[in-house]
C-alpha cells in the first residue's frame, strides 16, 4: 500500500537500544560497494560509524549497475543502488531495499564566458542540449531562458569561510532567496555567529540568521536589481552577488554523460521521459536512454565513469555540461575551477536551485511502495519551491541471520536516525524525512533478521 510522503513532519526515533554497540557481539569486516551518487556523503559516514561501533566497514564507488551485479553474486555483502534490481539482477538469497538517503542531481556546467553567472535553463532547453539539437552556447533556446531569470554572478571567487557556499534564486524580479550551506566542520566551528544578507550598496542589513544545528539555511528578501549584496557568515564575506549581462558565446557544447550503468543516469532518464520528452527511455545507460541512441551525436558528446571522473570533466572544460549529484559541483576545488549548478525551471514555471529544501519539496509530492521505492510527480504545477531532478539512494541488503548482516542493519539504522539528519544537508545530500524515513528504518530492521 502506498503512502503519501508528508512534507516537513517530523520522525522521533529513540535509536539508542538498536544501535548500541552492545547489540552486535563482535566487530565485523563488511564489504559494500555501488552507487557513485551517494559516496560523498557514506565517506565520513563509514569512517564515523567504524570508530563509534568499531567495525571495519568499506564501500567501494563502482556505479549502481556493478553494485547491483556485485550484490547479487555476493561480492558485497550489501550494495548501494539509486535505480531498482531489474529482472536480470534478482538475487537468489532474500533481500530488501533500504532507502536513507536523497540528493539533487545538478545540471554542472562550466561557461567561463558567463563569468560566474549561474545561468538558468527550461525543461526544453534541457532537453535540446541533452538530445543533442541545441548544439551551441548562444543557441536561441538558452538565450530566452536567461532572459527569462535574469543572472546573478558570485563575483567572489573564494569564499572567506572555509566550507561555506551560498546560492541565490530569483523568487521575482524583485525578491530573492538565498541558501547558505556550511560543511559539518564549518557549521561546528561557527556556531552562534552571525549570517547577514547585506545590500553594499545601501549598507543596510537585509537579513540575519544565528548559525544554529541545520547546515542549510535560507533567507528569503526584497532587492533592488542594481544593487550589489554580500552574504557573510561570521563578518568573514562567503559570496558577493550582482546581476550581470550575459553574452553567450559561440562555442559547441560538450555533453558528459556516465558512461558506466548508472542509477543517477537512471533518474536524469526518468525525469527527461516523464518531465519533458515521452520519447526517452529509462534505464542504467545514457547511450540507451536517449532517443536514437549516443553513437550519432559524435563527439560532441563524451562519457565518463561516476560521478567523481564526470565532475571532474566538466570542470576541467569550459563549454562542458553533463548531470551530477549536487554535492560534486559543489566541491570547492571543482568549483574554484568554474563548474556551477543551473537553476532549473520547475512545473509550475519558478526556476529553482538544486537545495536540500528544494528537493524536499520535490520528494513530499511523492509516493512510497512497500519496498521503499519512491516514485516522483513531475507535475506538480502549484509547487513553486519543487527542484524537480534527483534521486533517492537505497541500500541493499541480505536478510538471512548472520552477524555481519546484523551489523549492516546497525549501520542503515544509524545512517537514518543519527547521521543523515545531523549531516546530509552539509554535505550536499537531503535527509529523509516522515514517512519515508519511518519506511527506511523498517526495512533496515529486517536486514539480519531471518
Amino acid at each position: 500500500m502506498q503512502k503519501r510522503i508528508k512534507r516537513f513532519a517530523a520522525v522521533i526515533i529513540t535509536a539508542a537500544g538498536v544501535l548500541s554497540s552492545a547489540s552486535i557481539a563482535k566487530a565485523e569486516d563488511v564489504t559494500g560497494g555501488g552507487a557513485s551518487f551517494p559516496v560523498q556523503f557514506l565517506t565520513p559516514a563509514i569512517a564515523e560509524f567504524n570508530r563509534t561501533f568499531n567495525h571495519n566497514f568499506t564501500y567501494t564507488s563502482t556505479g549502481s549497475g556493478t553494485g547491483k551485479r556485485n550484490f547479487r553474486n555476493e561480492t558485497f555483502k550489501f550494495a548501494g543502488t539509486d535505480s531498482a534490481v531489474g529482472a536480470t539482477e534478482l538475487p537468489t538469497f532474500a533481500w530488501n531495499y533500504v532507502p536513507y538517503v536523497a540528493g539533487a542531481i545538478g545540471i554542472a556546467y562550466r561557461l567561463d564566458e558567463a563569468k560566474g553567472a549561474t545561468i538558468s535553463l527550461s525543461p526544453q532547453t534541457i532537453n535540446g542540449i541533452f538530445g543533442g539539437t541545441v548544439e551551441k552556447w548562444n543557441h536561441p533556446s538558452i538565450a530566452a531562458d536567461i532572459k527569462a531569470n535574469p543572472p546573478w554572478a558570485n563575483t567572489k571567487k573564494k569564499s572567506d569561510v572555509r566550507g561555506a557556499t551560498a546560492l541565490w534564486e530569483n523568487v521575482s524580479r524583485t525578491q530573492a532567496k538565498i541558501t547558505v550551506s556550511l560543511l559539518p566542520s564549518t557549521l561546528k566551528e561557527n556556531k552562534g555567529k552571525k549570517i547577514e544578507w547585506i545590500d553594499d550598496t545601501t549598507k543596510k542589513v537585509l537579513k540575519t540568521l544565528t548559525v544554529g544545528t541545520k547546515a542549510e539555511v535560507n533567507m528569503t528578501s526584497p532587492i533592488k536589481p542594481s544593487d550589489t549584496f554580500s552574504i557573510k557568515v561570521g563578518g568573514k564575506t562567503v559570496a558577493t552577488f550582482k546581476q550581470i549581462p550575459v553574452t553567450l558565446p559561440d562555442r559547441a557544447i560538450q555533453v558528459v554523460y556516465r558512461a558506466d550503468p548508472s542509477g543517477t543516469t537512471n533518474n536524469f532518464c526518468q525525469y527527461m521521459k516523464n518531465a519533458i520528452n515521452p520519447d526517452w527511455v529509462v534505464n542504467d545507460a545514457f547511450t540507451s536512454c536517449i532517443p536514437g541512441g549516443v553513437a550519432r551525436l559524435g563527439s560532441r558528446f563524451v562519457g565518463q565513469p561516476q560521478n567523481n571522473n564526470q565532475a571532474n570533466y566538466i570542470a576541467d572544460t569550459n563549454g562542458a555540461i553533463g548531470y551530477a549529484e549536487v554535492a560534486y559541483i559543489t566541491d570547492p576545488l571543482r568549483a574554484a575551477k568554474g563548474i556551477k549548478a543551473a537553476n532549473i525551471r520547475n512545473a509550475a514555471g519558478a526556476f529553482v536551485a538544486p537545495t536540500a529544501a528544494g528537493y524536499n519539496s520535490h520528494l513530499a509530492g511523492g509516493t512510497q511502495d512497500a519496498r521503499g521505492l519512491i516514485s516522483f510527480d513531475w507535475k506538480q504545477t502549484t509547487n513553486r519551491t519543487a527542484y524537480p531532478l534527483g534521486a533517492v539512494t537505497y541500500g541493499l541488503c541480505q536478510t538471512s541471520a548472520d552477524a555481519k548482516n546484523k551489523a549492516v542493519s546497525q549501520f542503515f539504522q544509524w545512517l537514518i536516525t543519527d547521521f543523515g539528519p545531523k549531516n546530509a544537508e552539509a554535505l550536499g545530500y537531503t535527509p529523509l524525512l516522515s514517512a519515508t524515513a519511518a519506511k527506511g528504518l523498517e526495512l533496515a530492521k529486517k536486514c539480519g533478521a531471518g
